[in-house]
Formats: structure tokens, C-alpha cells, sequence
């Protein structure tokens, strides 16, 4: 009983000093982040996934950053800059993928055998169909290049709460006539 005791309290303390330290590397990868949007004179920050429009791989981690003339994409050591007055839209787009799984039911097919015998088992273990939506979001940028529209999109389908916020800082630009410059 005693060690039972030392074990349980030893655990206690472990999970105490994991919450302190875990606590302390967020506020200096807070201070981190705040520091770096002042360098850049950023009003949001986000890091998100590459998933089409720059020459980078699919999946790369890209830090995005909204500075008041231009969204500035860092990712693999390189920069990439989108000018803010060449962008028409930035909109939230999601895409849906139903995946179909075959499922086995052993479950069934043993609860079937000892009710009904082989024909149970048969028919209650039999494959059936499941159905699996997936529900994927992407932060789209639409720009201007040249004569051509060109867009940038990152996959926010794990953390898209700062996405949103890249939506609304440019339809605030876009509805006020003293952030709008000509194209």
C-alpha cells in the first residue's frame, strides 16, 4: 500500500512539472511569433500547409504573414511575396471526399454461428459497406500575375481559425475606399 502511494505521488509530480514546462515553451513560442510580426510589421500570423500555387512541395510547412502591403509565404528558406493590390479574392473553400471502406463484421458472424449455426455466421459476418466523409478546407489566395489569375492555397483543414482571419482582414481592405488601389 505505501508504494502504491509513492508511485501515485511520484506520478502527480511528474504531471505538475510537465504542465509548468509545458507552459513556459508556449509563452516563449508566443514571444517568438510577437516578435517576428513586429520585425515584419505583421498584423496576422499563421502557419499552414502548402497544398497548390508556389514551387515548393505539397504538405510544406509554410509560415504565412499579413503585412499591410503584401502577404509574405516563408517556407524551406525561401520567401515569397504576394502584393496586396494584386489580389482579387481570399475565400475558404472546402472539398469533400466520401471514401468507401469494406468492413467485416467478426462480431457478427459469431453472434450469427451461435444463434444459427454456419448459415448464421455466414450472413451475420458478411462484408459490408461503410461510408467515410472527409471534409477538407483550403485558404485560397487569388491574385493577379500579369494577365493571368494565379492562385495560392494552404490546407487548413487542422487549424483553420487564423484562416478566417486572413478572409476578413482583405474584405475590410477591399470595402474601404482608403485601402483600395487601382489595378
Amino acid at each position: 500500500m505505501p508504494t502504491e502511494g509513492i508511485v501515485a505521488l511520484g506520478f502527480f509530480a511528474f504531471c505538475i512539472i510537465m504542465i509548468v514546462l509545458t507552459s513556459r515553451a508556449r509563452k516563449k513560442a508566443k514571444k517568438a511569433v510577437k516578435k517576428e510580426m513586429e520585425s515584419r510589421n505583421a498584423t496576422l500570423s499563421a502557419s499552414l500547409k502548402h497544398f497548390a500555387g508556389l514551387p515548393i512541395p505539397e504538405n510544406t510547412l509554410c509560415q504565412v504573414y499579413s503585412t499591410p502591403s503584401r502577404i509574405e509565404i516563408i517556407a524551406n528558406g525561401q520567401q515569397f511575396n504576394l502584393a496586396k493590390e494584386k489580389i482579387i479574392d481570399v475565400s475558404i473553400t472546402t472539398n469533400t471526399e466520401i471514401q468507401k471502406q469494406l468492413v467485416s463484421s467478426t462480431g457478427g458472424a459469431v453472434g450469427g454461428a451461435l444463434l444459427f449455426g454456419a448459415v448464421g455466421a455466414l450472413i451475420g459476418g458478411r462484408t459490408k459497406t461503410k461510408e467515410i466523409k472527409q471534409v477538407k478546407s483550403y485558404l485560397i489566395f487569388t491574385y493577379q500575375k500579369e494577365s493571368e489569375t494565379e492562385y495560392v492555397g494552404f490546407d487548413i483543414s487542422l487549424g483553420g481559425n487564423v484562416a478566417g482571419k486572413f478572409v476578413k482582414e482583405f474584405q475590410q481592405q477591399k470595402n474601404n475606399p482608403l485601402m483600395q488601389t487601382n489595378l
